[in-house]
């Protein structure tokens, strides 16, 4: 192992200088566009901290266990910094190069025995890089997932949805069939009782918009009835009346309940492509 032993060395004693040359990398690659802005000795610790803990990972016997950590650390860091996961990769793949550039300037490895020692350090710290990648990009589905579900609380709350998905159908049967109660209630007593048109109907588009939402295009019928309903009472209570205003009204439940039925959908759909893009 004195052919790896010295790699490690190596890479302790000149970890500075290997994460400076790096940085300089990383910060001009055109694969690492997001690196770009990032300031020198922002990134240098990072590499730092990578190269300090190489050992440790290199001669472990379980070197998936001992690297998850770290690695899901490094994965952490770069969601936060906003580095999509293919440059954050890269980067990383990236360290791995300058080690051995760094190696290969020094000629640590001379001998024909150190060259075979040094093709199996490689193929190990191929294997940890490996790891680090399948470690990476587990770690960042997570978080991605973790930020969706966070971006999506308040609309799975409109949407009576647990986080997990579940749509609480009672509620949302129980809650419609109150506001049609309520509507067709409203629109009795203003038409029959108070025998006045007022605009009053503002009101019918909570239960149309929230049906657009709850079942999307099947929730165009709940405006519909609506809008027959309101017809309906103004000619059997204000026959006398002109019926243009009510029935603009009407129409005018189809086109929100339809608009809203149709955007429901669409983010119904995105929701899916992104929540399998983070699988």
């Amino acid at each position: 192992m004195s052919g790896s032993l010295k790699l490690i060395t190596l890479i302790e004693k000149h970890a500075d200088p290997i994460a400076h040359s790096w940085a300089k990398d990383v910060r001009k690659n055109a694969r690492t566009a997001s690196y770009h802005d990032m300031p020198e000795e922002k990134l240098v610790p990072l590499a730092i901290r990578f190269y300090d803990n190489f050992r440790k990972m290199f001669y472990t016997d379980k070197p998936a266990e001992t690297s998850r950590e770290f690695f899901a650390r490094y994965a952490e860091e770069q969601y936060t910094a906003k580095i999509p996961l293919h440059e954050a990769i890269y980067a990383l793949i990236l360290m791995r190069r300058h080690i051995w550039l760094y190696a290969e300037f020094q000629v640590i490895f001379i001998t024909a025995v150190e060259q075979k020692y040094a093709v199996d350090s490689l193929v190990r710290t191929i294997l940890m890089f490996d790891y680090a990648i399948t470690f990476m990009s587990r770690r960042y589905q997570e978080l991605i997932r973790g930020e969706l579900n966070d971006r999506l609380a308040l609309l799975n709350m409109i949407r009576l949805e647990s986080p997990l998905g579940t749509r609480l159908t009672p509620y949302r049967t129980a809650i419609m069939t109150a506001l049609l109660l309520g509507s067709f209630l409203l629109t009795y007593y203003y038409h029959a009782v108070m025998g006045s048109n007022v605009i009053f109907t503002h009101l019918f588009y909570i239960p149309v918009v929230l049906a657009g939402i709850w079942w999307k295009r099947k929730g165009v019928v709940m405006a519909a009835v609506l809008g027959i309903f309101l017809i309906l009472s103004h000619l059997f209570f204000l026959g006398g009346t002109p019926l243009t205003d009510d029935i603009v009204r009407a129409v005018m439940f189809l086109v929100i309940g339809t608009v809203v039925a149709f955007l429901s959908e669409g983010i119904t759909t995105a929701e899916e492509i992104y929540r399998l893009k983070a699988m």
